[in-house]
């Protein structure tokens, strides 16, 4: 059962998640988030300091769950020094993917095209810098040599492609799925040639 302050809280969130979905992060006032929430305005900084507070608590079940994600992907891989090249990864990766993707689809969309102004928004600068020092300190351990500019298209691709199924509503679950297929296969095909060289 929630407290009062758990309950006040959620609301605020919820009121502001729905106003920055619908008018972005610069268009969204306090004022409106007060309205929506049905919590006084005065009463808000109680609970949030700043707007930019509340988009990261509007955002933190998202990059919750990228964090674990991004954790668990290159946990198992490092630890045994070779890259999953299976059918049954590349599956497993896809269902990831997607159960993120259309579970924080606006989440993604806000993070991705709507934080500038905020503490998130570098974001897409933080998330490719790690993904690149990820990807030398693996290459590091299986003694290959790849460009690290080449770590960092291929980390900006990923998110060039949320993006692109974040942005566009009319995409259908199954159209979602078959291009995120055949773009894991075709980019695991490029890692595989990678290694062997």
């Amino acid at each position: 059962m929630k407290t009062l302050k758990e309950d006040v809280r959620s609301r605020i969130v919820m009121a502001a998640r729905s106003e920055f979905v619908k008018c972005g992060y610069r268009k969204t006032s306090m004022r409106t988030i007060s309205a929506k929430s049905g919590v006084v305005l005065g009463n808000i900084y109680n609970y949030f300091k700043t707007k930019d507070d509340i988009f990261c608590a509007v955002l933190r079940p998202l990059l919750s769950v990228i964090g674990e994600c991004m954790a668990e992907h290159s946990k198992g891989e490092h630890e045994e020094k070779r890259l999953d090249f299976s059918r049954q990864r590349q599956k497993e990766f896809l269902s990831s993917m997607l159960r993120i993707i259309f579970l924080y689809k606006e989440e993604l969309r806000l993070l991705l095209f709507e934080s500038q102004g905020t503490s998130l928004e570098n974001f897409r600068e933080n998330f490719i810098d790690e993904q690149v020092a990820i990807s030398r300190t693996y290459m590091e351990q299986v003694e290959t040599s790849v460009s690290p500019l080449f770590f960092r298209i291929s980390a900006s691709t990923w998110l060039t492609i949320i993006g692109e199924i974040v942005s566009r509503p009319d995409l259908q679950q199954e159209e979602v799925r078959q291009a995120l297929t055949e773009y894991i296969r075709y980019n695991t095909a490029g890692w595989q040639e990678l290694i062997k060289k």
